[in-house]
């Protein structure tokens, strides 16, 4: 076999690094997890993305969503070091927040104001936009939970905090672009 996948001997719920073992339900590998069940979710929203946007803003759209993932790579090398006890160069930083920011800002020039909540749908793309966003909470929660027992940068915690938001604010573009009508709860 080319590529071990396995080795053959079991892990007995462990994980290692060099010499160092991990229970796989260390809030090392909730983190790691999280972020890459997002990561994933996103490369799912750019195959669908790729489909749904025939306009102009496709390749922008697109663009956004792979830098968002390269972003997340970023993340999980900054939480593995933490977690792993090694340095890494791979840190989240403010041009990073600033990048997620930017990107909310130019979608809310776009759209029209948010005064009530919005039901999660509308097209395909925005629907796995919005399983992306709460996924993205999730990642958020799981690293807040590692964080209470290695400390986390400011930073990585911020970028966390506003991805989800950077999704919402996709999701919302994508059924813009699409012509699909938000819809509100009718409570």
């Amino acid at each position: 076999m080319k590529t071990a996948f396995f080795t053959g001997n079991g892990d007995k719920g462990k994980s290692g690094f060099g010499k160092k073992k991990f229970s796989k339900d260390d809030s090392l590998f909730y983190a790691l997890g999280a972020l890459d069940t997002l990561n994933s979710l996103l490369g799912w929203c750019a195959v669908e993305a790729i489909h749904a946007i025939r306009k102009k803003k496709t390749n922008s759209f697109i663009h956004t969503l792979h830098e968002f993932q390269e972003m997340l790579f970023i993340a999980q090398a900054e939480v593995a070091a933490i977690g792993f006890g090694i340095k890494s160069t791979k840190k989240i930083t403010h041009t990073h927040i600033a990048y997620l920011e930017k990107s909310i800002k130019d979608v809310d020039i776009i759209l029209p104001s948010l005064t009530q909540f919005i039901v999660p749908g509308g097209g395909e793309l925005s629907t796995r936009l919005d399983i992306a966003r709460a996924s993205a909470r999730d990642a958020e929660r799981a690293i807040i939970s590692f964080h209470r027992s290695r400390k986390c940068s400011p930073e990585l915690l911020a970028f966390m905090n506003r991805f989800s938001s950077a999704l919402f604010a996709l999701a919302r573009l994508s059924n813009h672009v699409a012509h699909i009508r938000e819809r509100h709860p009718s409570y």
